[in-house]
């Protein structure tokens, strides 16, 4: 039977940026773009160019290959056309391939927010569209307040849709703004929206402050709307935005959704959910809601009891899906094997063939459950599990050994009487027979102790000159000023644009992050083919 499609739209990264706390960097923002990208999502959603400094210069070029790049704005003001609108036209110089362009339609808003008439709010809805259109972009139009507006003027609400399609909107996108419409009304009011705009051209953006979004996204699925709006884990103002995090795998395996319809979201994709939920949430450097449907370490965690032992006779008996579809793992362990097949897999996605029989597999099972319980989080750090199985495994040569560091800082003033700080870092290594020293000053202790460590490593030296640190991340747990910190850095190739992060914990943050940096190193040199000295 032929599925319909449904299209998934990712606002992470423009409604996503209201959550509280949250401040995307430009980096952040091109890193989650290639996130959304190779996860499958139809259009990325990138900010309103022309709003802040980041959001202007992320729109100087496209960060998808394959998604839809979106820019998002007002449509045109009352009182002057669309090419005389300053926002309509940063809209159209983005590097865009669609324009979203948010509108009032409940008749409130239009008199209140806007101050003008029903006809001229119409009328800016309709010329944007076609200034969008006239641009060679796709355009859609965000319907805000489209449930509490309809529920106020049913046919004023309808009619701003209605002169959106007929402008030439790709999508129409009916949004609970106030997230205060409950499932039976979302099904409701989309089915009558649906009279009048085809739902091949209906889309849904639905808030969480009911904590009904995913189910509101899903009854005006069922209602007709075929482009489904959300934000990694739910990210959003207020109570956040649907989470695409849970939307996903209930459309790509729950029956009534599976069999009728199909997403740009491979199974290969799918098995990659939870990696990308939690390495999400490392760049926003909070913890991972363990609780979390689908993703959460505790989704497929079971206690010891009645539950554990129908788990050990027939995971179906206590999983309602299979947890490696989403690229989770259930929290008990059926037996051994079991473990040791899950840890061959992982290894076979990083190239490492592993014989089934060997011991060092069991000692390497051993060393990440250590290590885990010490605060290494290897779901974030993928070149650091790579080492680790890599050295259990015998794998990894040792390239150069670090004898001792200092790190050093001082406050002090400068000739015009201003006070600064000063760091230095001297770094001793031995490679082979041969042992160096080197010292570097740096801004701030990190970056003095990076630049201390790769300023000589001889003749490893050529395959290191063109690394970059592109992000540091530290986070504290287990404690207050002597707590244990784990410290994330995320490193770039310059020549070939690979990436690959790195993890270290230490109750001492100079010394986790020397961990990472050393990681970082070790990863390029095993994937140059780097022999031993």
């Amino acid at each position: 039977m032929t599925r319909e499609r449904l299209y998934l739209f990712d606002t992470t990264l423009r409604d996503g940026a209201l959550t509280t706390g949250v401040d995307f960097s430009l980096e952040d923002k091109r890193q989650i773009a290639a996130m959304l990208d190779g996860l499958g999502v139809d259009y990325v959603e990138g900010g309103y160019p022309g709003a802040n400094p980041i959001d202007t210069r992320f729109f100087e070029r496209k960060p998808t290959k394959r998604a839809r790049f979106c820019a998002f704005g007002m449509t045109k003001r009352p009182g002057r056309s669309a090419a005389n609108d300053p926002g309509v036209a940063a809209l159209i110089a983005a590097d865009a391939d669609a324009i979203v362009f948010v509108a009032k339609t409940w008749d409130y808003h239009v008199h209140v927010a806007l101050g003008c008439t029903l006809e001229e709010n119409l009328a800016c809805i309709v010329d944007s569209v076609k200034a969008a259109i006239a641009a060679g972009r796709e355009a859609m139009v965000d319907c805000e307040h489209f449930f509490d507006g309809y529920k106020a003027n049913p046919a004023y609400a309808l009619e701003c849709a209605r002169a959106a399609y007929d402008a030439g909107a790709r999508w129409v996108v009916l949004c609970d703004t106030n997230g205060g419409t409950l499932p039976d009304e979302v099904e409701r009011i989309v089915a009558e929206a649906a009279r009048v705009v085809p739902g091949d051209h209906i889309g849904i953006h639905a808030h969480n402050d009911t904590d009904n979004a995913v189910a509101n996204s899903l009854a005006a699925v069922r209602a007709g709307a075929r482009q489904v709006q959300g934000t990694l884990n739910g990210l959003g103002e207020r109570c956040g935005n649907a989470n695409l995090v849970s939307l996903i795998p209930s459309l790509a395996l729950k029956v009534g959704l599976a069999d009728r319809f199909e997403t740009g979201v491979s199974e290969a994709s799918l098995r990659e959910l939870a990696k990308i939920s939690h390495a999400f949430d490392e760049l926003l450097n909070r913890a991972p809601d363990r609780h979390a449907p689908y993703v959460g370490a505790s989704a497929f965690a079971t206690k010891a009891g009645i539950h554990a032992s129908a788990l050990a006779k027939d995971p179906r008996t206590y999983e309602h899906i299979q947890p490696e579809t989403v690229g989770n793992a259930r929290a008990i362990l059926v037996s051994d094997q079991a473990g040791r097949s899950n840890l061959i897999a992982q290894l076979a996605s990083k190239g490492i063939v592993a014989n089934p029989d060997d011991p060092k597999l069991s000692r390497l099972l051993g060393e990440v459950k250590d290590r885990e319980a010490q605060g290494f989080a290897y779901e974030a750090a993928d070149a650091s599990f790579e080492l680790l199985a890599r050295r259990t495994l015998g794998e990894v040569p040792r390239f150069f050994d670090v004898e001792s560091f200092h790190v050093s800082v001082e406050r002090k003033f400068n000739s015009h009487g201003a006070l600064y700080s000063a760091s230095q870092a001297v770094v001793k290594i031995r490679i082979g027979d041969q042992t160096s020293i080197s010292a570097a000053e740096g801004n701030g202790p990190v970056n003095a102790l990076d630049l201390a460590l790769r300023k000589d490593l001889g003749a490893y030296q050529k395959h290191i000159d063109d690394l970059e640190l592109l992000d540091y991340r530290v986070r504290v747990f287990q404690g207050g000023t002597d707590a244990v910190t784990r410290v994330l850095i995320e490193f770039g190739e310059a020549s070939s644009g690979a990436r690959w992060s790195t993890v270290g914990v230490s109750s001492n943050v100079i010394d986790a992050s020397f961990q990472a940096l050393v990681d970082a190193i070790d990863y390029k040199l095993v994937k140059v083919g780097a022999a031993a000295p």
